[in-house]
């Protein structure tokens, strides 16, 4: 862990919003995998890791750091030592091997039925992935921030996906108690 006082001035981000984008762009990143991969398992990889790619590396390093996912949630990945948004070679990096274990996660819980529960391993690398960052108070980086040497800050940059939604559900159940 970096000793440097700006280190502990960056506003970390709660790992339930961090989730709440990396789902969103995995949703977003799965949507286009199904409409162009068809049923082919390796076709569905493949234009996976393209989506996957083009939105979270590609886009995020034009884009300050911000997927689509992390621009709706007002956080961005910066360089742990630079303290900027990382490169391509570190955004490839690390989102190859969160991408990977997306794909996995993913594939396999649509492949899950009443007799084939083995598709449930799909899920043990993402868990182990953010496991680590879930378990270590010191540290709440998970395993591809740690490797690719980043992490993910909040920015006032983006759209506010998780303030808007508690204020329309507190809406709702104010209009449900008239």
């Amino acid at each position: 862990m970096d000793n440097d006082p700006i280190y502990d001035r960056v506003p970390r981000v709660p790992l339930w919003r961090r989730g709440c984008a990396f789902a969103l762009d995995s949703a977003i990143a799965w949507f286009l995998c199904a409409m162009l991969g068809g049923p082919n398992g390796f076709a569905q990889f493949v234009s996976f890791a393209l989506a996957w790619l083009a939105m979270r590396v590609v886009v995020a390093s034009s884009n300050y750091g911000q997927s689509p996912g992390r621009w709706a949630f007002d956080m961005r990945v910066v360089d742990n030592r630079y303290k900027r948004t990382p490169g391509l070679v570190e955004l490839a990096k690390r989102e190859g091997m969160a991408g990977l274990f997306a794909f996995w996660a993913i594939s396999g819980f649509f492949s899950l039925a009443s007799r084939n529960a083995f598709y449930l391993l799909g899920l043990v690398p993402l868990s182990i992935d953010l496991g680590i960052a879930w378990f270590d108070p010191l540290d709440p980086s998970a395993l591809h921030d740690r490797i690719a040497n980043t992490r993910v800050v909040a920015t006032r940059r983006g759209y506010s996906l998780d303030v808007k939604a508690k204020k329309w559900v507190a809406l709702i159940r104010q209009n449900m108690k008239q």
